[in-house]
């Protein structure tokens, strides 16, 4: 489609007049022919919808009142395959509800017939001003993106590698394996190590976030039972809970429930809520995690008996390098990205997750996900 454009080997702004009045797209051709604009019409919605899929307007002159598809149904078709179209609604009808309800769906402006040619030249330039400025926000947060990928390459492959090799180093001289060292020394090597470990996690982190970002999840979707995956992220975490005194419970549904999922993704998931649920637990507290299928969904809460969440506190909890920032917090390691990556991660399964928790009580966060047959009435629920 952008070919064709190429091969008029123009610079004309492409203008697309939708209306049933053929007087309307004359006059609107010629006005805007003379005014130099590369002018297309189209008599009905349906029309104009095939129109603007082969030349790809800049600017579309849509009327409201058409016989078949209405004006407003146009508008919301074409912004969503071409968000950056700038659509100007016209109409012989013009009310200030129709001129909001437009607005509301997209529209950049409302011109009322009858209108002089001086008043159509004047939006549609403003129209197509508007149209620069929605490219140039586009090409800016393409550029971003480039930027941004370009530096978790650069983490990944420059400083990730080195890093774990500096690790694997400490490993050794910290635990003993290449001889004795003496307190000073040690606790000094075991502060790098520490500091190290947490960096680490923070590259580790970014990492899974840019690869959410990328989408590159579908890939992996199966149909899966995640008892399996739960039962091995509980044996992963029991030395870390046996070293807080933690202990971990898993109660699993009462019937197999399948989800599709990606099953490294799910372990990633329920790792960070698990690890959380510990690292902010009480000594001698635990951690519960439970399913249970219901209304078409399998559920699985993950419940600790920890210092909590402050309630005000609470609608931020999954956003980018946010952490509670309390005395209790201050000395308990954290990227602040845990808790984002498993949002996005649900939402990418079509699920969603949530946190109950008031401060001094524990939390309890709930990822919810379809599960992949429902019976009939479930389906027809979820349909009405």
């Amino acid at each position: 489609m952008n070919a064709a454009k190429g091969e008029n080997s123009t610079d004309k702004r492409t203008v697309l007049v939708v209306d049933d009045e053929e007087a309307i797209r004359d006059s609107c051709r010629q006005v805007l022919t003379k005014a130099g604009f590369d002018c297309h019409s189209a008599v009905d919605g349906i029309e104009g919808l095939h129109v603007a899929h082969q030349v790809e307007p800049d600017v579309i002159l849509l009327d409201l009142m058409m016989p078949g598809i209405d004006g407003l149904s146009v508008l919301t078709k074409v912004l969503e395959t071409h968000p950056n179209t700038v659509c100007i609604v016209i109409t012989g009808y013009a009310t200030i509800e129709s001129a909001v309800d437009a607005m509301k769906k997209g529209a950049f402006d409302f011109l009322p017939k009858p209108f002089t040619p001086e008043e159509l030249r004047l939006i549609v330039t403003r129209g197509l001003e508007q149209r620069r400025l929605l490219q140039e926000t586009a090409e800016l947060r393409a550029e971003k993106e480039r930027m941004k990928q370009y530096f978790i390459t650069i983490v990944a492959h420059e400083l990730r590698s080195p890093l774990l090799l500096v690790k694997q180093y400490l490993d050794l001289i910290v635990g003993g394996k290449m001889g004795t060292i003496d307190d000073t020394a040690k606790e000094m090597l075991e502060g790098a190590h520490g500091t190290l470990t947490g960096l680490l996690d923070i590259i580790a982190d970014w990492l899974e976030l840019s690869r959410i970002t990328a989408g590159d999840i579908a890939g992996g979707m199966q149909e899966t039972d995640l008892w399996p995956v739960l039962e091995s992220v509980v044996e992963d975490m029991k030395p870390f809970a046996e070293e807080k005194s933690v202990s971990l419970r898993l109660d699993p549904p009462p019937e197999t429930c399948k989800v599709t999922a990606d099953p490294k993704s799910m372990a990633v998931v329920f790792k960070n809520l698990v690890s959380n649920a510990v690292k902010y637990n009480l000594p001698d507290g635990s951690v519960t995690i439970e399913g249970l299928c219901a209304d078409g969904n399998l559920r699985v809460q993950v419940r600790d008996t920890g210092i909590g969440i402050p309630e005000k506190e609470l609608p931020f909890v999954f956003e980018d390098f946010f952490r509670v920032t309390s005395s209790k917090t201050a000395d308990i390691p954290g990227t602040g990205l845990g808790l984002s990556i498993v949002k996005k991660i649900v939402e990418g399964h079509h699920g969603t997750v949530g946190v109950e928790s008031s401060e001094n009580e524990g939390a309890a966060f709930e990822v919810q996900l379809p599960l992949v047959h429902c019976d009939e009435e479930e389906a027809e629920e979820d349909y009405d």
